[in-house]
Parts: C-alpha cells; sequence; structure tokens
C-alpha cells in the first residue's frame, strides 16, 4: 500500500503534465492568430484568516504570462509567479505556475481599448512540496496603444491542504500588457 505522500506527489505531477499538455496544445492555434499578447504584473495578495500559520498574512504577488485567442472571445493563457511574504515570518516564498482558460467581452476584432474578461482555471503552488489549487477572477485589458497597454485584474486562488479548510489566496495585480497582432 501506498502512503499518503507518494499519492500526493503522483498528483502534483500529473497536475503538473496536464498544464503542459494544455499550453503546448494550444500554442499551434496561437501561432496562427494575431491576437496573442504577454503581461508582466505585480499587486498585494491577502490571506483572509487562515487556521495555517504559513498562510496568514500578507504577500506580493509577481510575475510573468501570456495567453492567445483560441476563438473570436475565448482564449487560453498561462502564467508563472512568485508570491513573496511580506507581514508573515513564518511564510516562504513560493512559486505559482496557472493555466486559465478566458472569456473575453468584447471580440478579437474590436476597436475598442476597453477588453474586459473572466477567467479561472487551474494553478500549482510548489516550494517545499506542492499543492493544487483551483482559481477564478475577472479584470480588463486597456489599450494605451495598438500593442502596448495596462492590466487590472482581481483573482482568488482556492487551495486546501490535507483536506483541510480552503485557504483564499485573495489576488489585486496590475500589469502591462504586450500585444502581438
Amino acid at each position: 500500500m501506498r502512503n499518503k505522500t507518494t499519492r500526493k506527489g503522483e498528483a502534483v505531477v500529473k497536475a503538473i503534465l496536464g498544464m503542459l499538455i494544455m499550453l503546448l496544445a494550444s500554442l499551434p492555434a496561437s501561432a496562427q492568430m494575431s491576437s496573442g499578447y504577454g503581461y508582466v504584473f505585480a499587486g498585494p495578495v491577502v490571506v483572509p484568516k487562515s487556521a495555517y500559520i504559513r498562510w496568514n498574512g500578507d504577500f506580493v504577488h509577481v510575475g510573468g504570462g501570456g495567453e492567445a485567442r483560441l476563438t473570436n472571445r475565448f482564449a487560453l493563457g498561462g502564467e508563472i509567479g512568485a508570491l513573496m511574504p511580506v507581514t508573515n515570518q513564518y511564510a516562504i516564498t513560493t512559486g505559482l505556475v496557472s493555466v486559465t482558460p478566458a472569456w473575453h467581452f468584447s471580440s478579437r476584432h474590436s476597436k475598442s481599448k476597453f477588453d474586459p474578461f473572466v477567467d479561472g482555471g487551474l494553478s500549482l503552488l510548489f516550494a517545499r512540496g506542492g499543492g493544487i489549487a483551483l482559481h477564478y477572477g475577472g479584470g480588463a485589458n486597456y489599450w494605451l496603444k495598438r500593442r502596448i497597454g495596462v492590466r487590472f485584474e482581481f483573482r482568488d486562488h482556492l487551495w486546501s491542504p490535507e483536506a483541510g479548510e480552503t485557504v483564499h489566496l485573495v489576488d489585486f495585480r496590475v500589469g502591462v500588457v504586450f500585444g502581438t497582432g
């Protein structure tokens, strides 16, 4: 009989492989379209009242990613970043990788500078081990010029370590967007 740690490790490996397969599957579609973009971001993360000492307090989330429209309004994105503790001496810097399907309210051919969206997907937290989280959120890109803009986003990562309480990582982000098309 395998122990609980081995099963968790296998689940993390499967999640990583699944994310990589989803990202690789989106590459041919993104190469055919001119409506992709990359972005960098930073922002505060609040963890409201967690029973886990490591996750109490405030963090700063920095990272980057990209997104490609697969249809007129549906997109698939991915990102990588780091959660760095600000107020908790017991917390450690944690990596965060996400695969994020998104729905844009503006079509990819719209002349509007304002591009609101909602998103949600799967994330992997990693430091001294790993954990799978779900996330949801929304925001908007505001295009200042044809290929450069600003991004405002809210995201909540939901993580449940060891079948305990759900930890919310409430993230408010601001970034710079670089369009490819």
